[in-house]
């Protein structure tokens, strides 16, 4: 990951004023007098005091960069003697916090800024500054009560993070409107100081035991915990006989991950950018069944390909591990890639991989696949297609941390040795029978008889192979030649060295 410091004169600060006059053609930057209050610089400053912190770490999204200098500058104006500096790209998605590029930089905390999708860390301690998105209260009023016409309707409120700021302010208007309105509440289980740190931000924050964030002192209310957010209903009502009202942008995974957890549940919106509010026409049942097609070609896989999307969620080793464990039992081959941010031009790379499973945060499982040569499922869906003890039922959670042991979907997978009786059954894309933990067809990867050959339905030699060595071994083009020996031994030289508009041998214009 890039790291811009503030600072004396350096390459750096070059290529930080070189990105910034570049965003600043496509991005709207935010005045430097209003920069105090929407990144809450004076909470931030006091974070910092309070802990001790030295080298602080500051995460932008690529929309937020070009407000970065001034919101440094005002941070260093107060702290002269704490290292602040800008994480300038991220491994991943930019709403996880991006723990690694941190500690890459020796760095005490991290200041998360913009949208973020909530998801646990365990290095370091983290505080979360949302920022203040404009939103017209008056229209979004309005909107509501034309829209919702039910005054008996019951409704849970949710805010996508950049308008907590005017959680208060709705709330206590729309309980005129409806009867029965509940205000579900953003939950981090990150580090102590970092759940205060919040709390500072947004006083509408309910305070709650970090250690057990599922423990109520209402024993009134059920508790319920999905895509990063706390739901408090009466003990004897469930989630499903509420409708949900979402304020935030309609396009965003936030409002797709709620639709596909909470898929039984009508879903309200009220997009601040566009000014309209709207009963959601997302055909849940459609996507779900679109998801049910990518399980059956998880069961057809034979070669599954792990795909690391996160260094900085906690427990992603467990599921990593667990994962090859239920495919190991259903007698899948696995190889774990950790590639960074993905594109279809990097999975194409490892075309002998039938299925890929995607650890990431809940936000960023759902992709669109259009471009990729193979399909790409979540941790719960893969565990659908080789877990014989579990079914599919239209319950959906993109959150893989509900599928470890103590998660409230955990069903362990069980163990199938050769004395078991098999059931097989057939697949509903390739109509060809298929047997869980029983290999397709039997190993003739080592014959030497090549009398017989297996051909696809063009006419081409199909590959049979167990593993990815085999399938090397049967490509015509393996990558470049090394050619060992061959290629004499130089000494090495200096390269160019600048900026890519202008490298210090280039004559200057």
């Amino acid at each position: 990951p890039g790291c811009y410091r503030n600072g004396p004169a350096s390459v750096g600060n070059t290529i930080f004023d070189v990105i910034t006059r570049k965003l600043e053609l496509t991005c709207t930057s935010t005045s430097r007098g209003d920069l105090h209050d929407v990144y809450d610089v004076d909470n931030t400053i006091q974070w910092i005091l309070l802990h001790g912190f030295k080298m602080v770490a500051l995460q932008f999204p690529d929309k937020l960069l070009v407000d970065a200098p001034g919101v440094v500058a005002l941070i260093q104006n107060k702290v002269s003697d704490v290292t602040v500096f800008i994480l300038g790209d991220t491994l991943y998605g930019s709403c996880c916090v991006d723990e690694v590029g941190a500690l890459h930089y020796k760095a005490d905390c991290v200041i998360h800024y913009g949208h973020a999708c909530l998801s646990p860390t365990q290095r370091l301690p983290v505080y979360y500054v949302y920022g203040k998105s404009s939103i017209d209260v008056d229209n979004c009023i309005n909107q509501i009560n034309e829209t919702c016409t039910d005054r008996t309707m019951k409704v849970v409120l949710v805010f996508d993070t950049e308008y907590l700021h005017v959680t208060d302010e709705l709330f206590k208007r729309l309980q005129n409107h409806f009867s029965s309105i509940i205000l579900s509440k953003q939950v981090d289980t990150h580090h102590t100081e970092t759940h205060n740190a919040c709390l500072k931000q947004s006083p509408s924050l309910p305070t709650e035991n970090n250690e057990n964030p599922r423990a109520s002192s209402d024993t009134s209310k059920s508790v319920i915990f999905k895509c990063g957010r706390k739901f408090e209903l009466p003990t004897a009502e469930q989630i499903d006989s509420y409708s949900i009202l979402f304020i935030g942008d309609t396009q965003s995974p936030t409002l797709t991950n709620l639709m596909m957890t909470l898929n039984k549940c009508p879903f309200y919106s009220y997009d601040p950018a566009k000014i309209i509010c709207r009963r959601e026409s997302f055909q849940v049942n459609k996507a779900l069944m679109k998801r049910y097609y990518l399980i059956e070609r998880a069961k057809d896989a034979r070669i599954v390909g792990l795909l690391v999307g996160t260094l900085g969620v906690t427990r992603y080793k467990e599921m990593i591990e667990q994962l090859k464990c239920v495919l190991r039992k259903a007698g899948k081959k696995t190889y774990t890639f950790v590639v960074g941010k993905l594109n279809p031009a990097k999975l194409a790379n490892f075309a002998e991989v039938d299925v890929f499973v995607l650890v990431s945060c809940p936000e960023s499982v759902l992709l669109d696949q259009s471009e990729f040569y193979r399909p790409i499922v979540s941790p719960l869906e893969m565990d659908i297609a080789c877990n014989q003890a579990r079914e599919w039922t239209g319950s959906y959670s993109t959150d893989f941390t509900e599928l470890l042991p103590g998660g409230a979907m955990h069903i362990e997978a069980p163990d199938i040795s050769e004395t078991d009786e098999a059931t097989p059954d057939v697949s509903l894309i390739g109509n060809k029978v298929r047997t869980i933990g029983i290999r397709d067809q039997p190993d003739v990867s080592h014959s030497t008889s090549t009398e017989l050959s297996l051909r696809s339905e063009q006419m081409t030699v199909a590959i049979s192979a167990d593993n990815a060595g085999e399938y090397l071994a049967s490509r015509s083009w393996k990558g470049l030649e090394q050619k060992l020996g061959e290629t004499p031994v130089v000494k090495a030289t200096e390269g160019q060295y600048g900026i890519a508009s202008y490298y210090q041998h280039e004559v200057s214009k």
